[in-house]
């Protein structure tokens, strides 16, 4: 009786074996040379630069780009060449907007 089983779990185990391999078996199924066809492939896109600047007790009007008397030209560049979010408004302390960055809540 254990031989039998011992049997038919090895015929078994080898009949698939042999399905499960049958393909990687073939001849000349991968070619040796890439494919030339293929070469016109769109450059991989970098990932955005993300600068996230905050800042604590700081009127509307302390930033240069808002026609303010205190010049900050690095500032004003970056909001010329980035995306200005303006529309959040805060607490005059700064630990509730940090908290919420921080956990996003």
């Amino acid at each position: 009786m254990a031989t039998t089983t011992l049997t038919g779990f090895s015929v078994m185990s080898l009949l698939s074996l042999g399905y499960l391999s049958w393909d990687l078996m073939s001849p000349n199924q991968v070619e040796n040379e890439p494919d030339q066809t293929f070469s016109d492939r769109s450059p991989v896109q970098q990932p955005p630069h993300i600068i996230f600047i905050m800042t604590d007790d700081q009127g509307f009007n302390d930033i240069g780009y808002h026609s303010s008397d205190i010049r900050t030209p690095v500032l004003d560049k970056l909001a010329a060449d980035g995306v200005k979010l303006e529309n959040y408004y805060v607490q005059p302390i700064c630990t509730p907007s940090r908290s919420q960055l921080i956990t996003g809540r």
